[in-house]
């Protein structure tokens, strides 16, 4: 499979279920700035598989993974930051939400994309890369903060996280989110044209 990228063809990309949204700061600005494109955008190359969201925050990567409607989206967090069960994203069809930790062996046969938007102190991120890895994880894996974050600290782990990973990656920064967005892939044919 081969996926063009641009800023071109980003920003020509029509963004949709804006109404499941908690929050709709950022959404719709452009590529660099911030990563909903690249994720609806990628999603379209991909038809009826599960997409895995570790890291749920307010809902909003999951809403964007959510643009194709043949995928499932399962979303993860060990906090609910939505924190109420009645707003409608929970009524988007193909998303559940769950608020626990997962890499269950069985379901990542069915996945092939995973985004990862964790604490970013590279450990957790760390041992799901390995655990991937273990499992022979076949897909695209979308990283979030991996060079510019502003917090001192957490720059230098994602910026170490991030030169650590030796499967194919690019740093999708200029089509993503300002603070680096990365893509890897793992164990798959997929190359981007640019």
């Amino acid at each position: 499979m081969i996926i063009p990228i641009s800023n071109q063809i980003l920003d020509g990309f029509q963004l949709k279920n804006h109404e499941y949204l908690t929050d709709t700061s950022y959404y719709d600005l452009p590529s660099g700035q911030q990563e909903y494109r690249l994720y609806s955008y990628l999603t379209t190359f991909f038809n009826n598989t599960t997409i895995l969201d570790i890291g749920t925050y307010t809902g909003r990567s999951a809403v964007a993974l959510s643009y194709n409607d043949t995928n499932k989206v399962v979303s993860y967090d060990i906090v609910d930051h939505i924190q109420n069960p009645s707003h409608k994203i929970f009524s988007k069809e193909n998303i559940t939400f769950h608020i626990k930790n997962i890499l269950n062996e069985e379901m990542i046969k069915s996945v092939k994309i995973i985004m990862i938007d964790i604490d970013h102190y590279e450990t957790v991120e760390t041992y799901i890369l390995q655990r991937l890895r273990d499992i022979k994880f076949s897909g695209l894996i979308l990283i979030d903060d991996i060079t510019k974050h502003p917090e001192h600290d957490i720059n230098i782990c994602m910026n170490r996280l991030w030169n650590n990973i030796k499967e194919t990656k690019y740093d999708f920064t200029p089509y993503g989110h300002w603070s680096g967005t990365g893509v890897v892939i793992m164990n798959d044919a997929i190359q981007f044209t640019f």
